[in-house]
């Protein structure tokens, strides 16, 4: 991970093989500026739609559609042990 970054929240859910899923700084206040809950970014790391979407390199990007034209996508890396959540976006 070359940017450095502050994980402002870090929760215990067993979610693709992890133990925890963090938050940093930038996902938080993406969430809060495009009212995206913390069950919403849970439900499409559990349940996405649509995997495999363009990413920056050793991240991951997974969208839930809501409806054809709604969706909450979430961008994070993937360890052994955590998901690092970077943004989120809805549209």
């Amino acid at each position: 991970m070359g940017n450095v970054m502050a994980i402002l929240d870090v929760i215990q859910e067993n979610i693709l093989g992890c133990q925890s899923v963090a938050f940093d700084e930038h996902a938080i206040r993406r969430m809060y500026e495009r009212n995206v809950t913390l069950d919403e970014v849970l439900d499409v790391l559990r349940n996405p739609t649509q995997t495999g979407l363009p990413a920056h390199p050793n991240r991951f990007r997974d969208r839930k559609h809501s409806s054809p034209q709604n969706w909450v996508d979430v961008v994070f890396e993937h360890d052994p042990t955590q998901i690092v959540v970077f943004t989120v976006l809805r549209k």
